[in-house]
């Protein structure tokens, strides 16, 4: 059995970055007090997009971007899927 390597963040920018980037949807899962994680597999493409968000240098399709973050929003939000 394998047991891949997570990486989690609550920060939906990010997280819209790394779907723009992967292509794949977060696992959204809900913490106490109303936080929301969402979950990636930990992997090189990852981290790449994680440390040029970080340090600003990261770039993106705009219109991708912002459809996803729309898209994360709604799920929060308990929106349509």
């Amino acid at each position: 059995m394998s047991h891949e390597k997570i990486f989690e963040t609550a920060d939906l920018d990010l997280t819209a970055a790394i779907m723009t980037g992967t292509g794949n949807p977060p696992v959204i899962g809900h913490q106490r007090d109303g936080l929301v994680i969402f979950e990636f597999i930990d992997n090189e493409v990852t981290r790449a997009i994680v440390i040029a968000f970080a340090t600003g240098q990261l770039v993106q399709p705009v219109k991708r971007f912002a459809a996803a973050r729309a898209w994360l929003f709604r799920q929060v939000k308990g929106g349509r899927r």
